[in-house]
């Protein structure tokens, strides 16, 4: 694995992790590493463990955008009900 590659497998989690976040109007702790890792462990959990990729030529990295970006609100969700609603920070406006 290269910087590159690493450097990319970042930013595709971090993109689906902050788009996750902001479909369930809740955050992960830990700010933008929380998103990273919602977004790469959502797209770990749709793509590996549940085998379903939404628009495969939408990839960056190897990675579907698309499921990531599922994957990851999914995790959020997960987490947010598991946690009893604690981090449940939100994307509320002021």
């Amino acid at each position: 694995m290269t910087l590159t590659h690493l450097l990319v497998l970042l930013l595709v989690g971090a993109i689906a992790g902050l788009i996750g976040e902001r479909l369930v109007s809740r955050g992960m702790p830990g700010g933008l590493i929380g998103a990273i890792v919602a977004g790469l462990v959502g797209a770990w959990l749709m793509v590996d463990v549940l085998h379903v990729v939404i628009a495969p030529e939408l990839s960056l990295g190897g990675i579907p955008v698309l499921s990531a970006i599922l994957g990851a609100a999914i995790v959020v969700l997960l987490f947010s009900l598991v946690a009893g609603g604690s981090f449940a920070r939100g994307w509320r406006r002021s």
